[in-house]
């Protein structure tokens, strides 16, 4: 029921209460994805992350949103956001970048992206509809609970759509631009994930090698740059 009520508000709610009922639908996978995750407690990841997540969220017009950013230790490059601010970044991402700001600031711009522009809730909301709609009359208590733990976090890892992949690149740069960081900072980051891929089939998470392909994303950021 609580679920069912942040879905409705998020649709019909206005803008202050579409908020809150945004960062509580990241609250319920953030709780989930934690307590699978290991988080990263270097002290140079950890002020590294901070460091930049303050400086983006300063440049954010809308400061309603209460911004969680953290890295985790996985065995994948990759990095997603959860509905209400929640973004991840893996170390392995960090160090594919050489903990260079200005690309990682691209990166973490670009998760802030698919947040404001809302498809982090857009992506929540119609799946568990869509759930929901389909085993409406057979629902037992706890099913869409263990969607949320199971398939929520699994689609976190799957890519956006084409336009809204290519639309949150844009905002990333931008952010990251305003925040004083160099924003062919993101065509260095997706440029070393494709060389990454080519040279030694290193796993790369699907959000980054499908839906547009990296060269896609990449000419349309050097396009944007120079405009």
């Amino acid at each position: 029921m609580r679920k069912g009520k942040w879905i409705l508000a998020s649709l019909t709610a206005g803008e202050a209460e579409a908020l809150e009922a945004e960062y509580q639908a990241g609250c319920d996978l953030a709780r989930a994805f934690d307590r699978r995750s290991r988080f990263d407690e270097d002290a140079r990841s950890v002020e590294f992350v901070a460091e930049i997540r303050a400086r983006l969220c300063e440049r954010l017009t809308n400061k309603q949103r209460r911004w969680r950013v953290v890295a985790v230790q996985a065995e994948e490059v990759g990095a997603f956001a959860l509905p209400g601010g929640f973004v991840y970044v893996t170390r392995p991402l960090l160090e594919l970048c050489r903990f260079d700001a200005d690309e990682v600031a691209c990166v973490l711009g670009h998760e802030m992206g698919h947040v404001v522009h809302g498809h982090a809730m857009e992506r929540v909301t119609s799946q568990l509809i869509t759930t929901a709609a389909t085993r409406a009359a057979r629902i037992p208590g706890g099913v869409l609970a263990q969607w949320m733990i199971g398939k929520g976090i699994e689609l976190f890892h799957s890519a956006y759509s084409q336009d809204r992949e290519l639309e949150a690149d844009a905002f990333g740069a931008r952010l990251a631009a305003a925040a004083g960081y160099d924003p062919r900072g993101a065509i260095r980051a997706l440029s070393r994930l494709r060389d990454t891929e080519v040279r030694d089939g290193r796993p790369l998470a699907e959000y980054f090698s499908s839906h547009p392909p990296l060269e896609v994303r990449i000419e349309r950021l050097r396009e944007s740059i120079r405009e």
